[in-house]
């Protein structure tokens, strides 16, 4: 998997079959949060630019496009997602208008963390073909956003919530907002109420709660009770998805 920008298509609870697009090195990312599957970041940066370039994504696509199994299996979605946050690409715009004329059967769906968004204006046009939005909030406040998901130091957690709310203002698609419990850093009463005033501002069409269901980064990360989890679903108005994907880095389950 690792240096391929293609990977499946795989079975998706959410999505249906998927076929998966990484646009960056092995965790290439601006957060280097506790409970991703893939390990710690290694590379943390906000610094956008052609990591994997447009032109060998869109190589791979049309080899895939002509492919036997893409005949005889379209996917309903192409998702970017994969080893990074797919953001950070530059090429990302050029890529995802690719994709809108040459595979007019497939959904287009973006796995993101969403930090980019109050930080280059420019992604509102690049995701403008996109069908389905799903970034990630996992804190309320701001020590724990920095806790549970170590940001890039340059990274403010208030321009990265204004961020989403003008995504939702500007992008005529669906957003569906993940948020990650890790017990005893985001499920206290305070946390959850600070979470729910975001989600509210926010106003994404749906709200997915999810917890640790593999190996996390850090050994010390633990999920909630089923219990606890159903009733943070119930006060953030969202719906329990354990086992989907346990980041936006996730290359098995979108």
């Amino acid at each position: 998997m690792r240096g391929k920008c293609l990977f499946g298509p795989v079975w998706s609870r959410r999505l249906g079959s998927s076929l998966g697009i990484n646009l960056t090195p092995y965790k290439t990312c601006d957060l280097d949060c506790v409970y991703c599957e893939c390990g710690v970041t290694t590379v943390l940066t906000v610094r956008r630019k052609e990591y994997i370039s447009p032109e060998e994504v869109i190589e791979n696509l049309a080899r895939y496009r002509e492919s036997l199994r893409f005949r005889e299996a379209p996917p309903s979605y192409l998702t970017f997602a994969g080893f990074g946050e797919p953001t950070l690409n530059s090429g990302l715009g050029k890529i995802v208008r690719f994709i809108k004329e040459h595979f007019p059967q497939s959904r287009l769906a973006l796995i993101t963390n969403g930090t980019l968004f109050g930080y280059y204006p420019e992604l509102f046009a690049e995701v403008e073909g996109v069908d389905l939005l799903i970034p990630s909030l996992d804190a309320g406040l701001e020590t724990t956003f920095e806790g549970i998901n170590r940001p890039h130091p340059s990274l403010d957690f208030g321009r990265y919530v204004q961020g989403l709310i003008r995504l939702r203002e500007h992008f005529r698609g669906e957003i569906w907002l993940e948020v990650f419990i890790v017990e005893g850093l985001n499920d206290t009463e305070q946390e959850i109420e600070a979470l729910k005033e975001k989600i509210n501002r926010i106003s994404p069409h749906r709200v997915h709660i999810n917890s640790v269901d593999r190996n996390p980064a850090e050994d010390w990360v633990r999920a909630p009770s089923w219990e606890r989890l159903q009733q943070i679903a119930q006060v953030l108005k969202g719906e329990v998805i354990v086992s989907s994907p346990a980041c936006v880095l996730s290359p098995s389950h979108p």
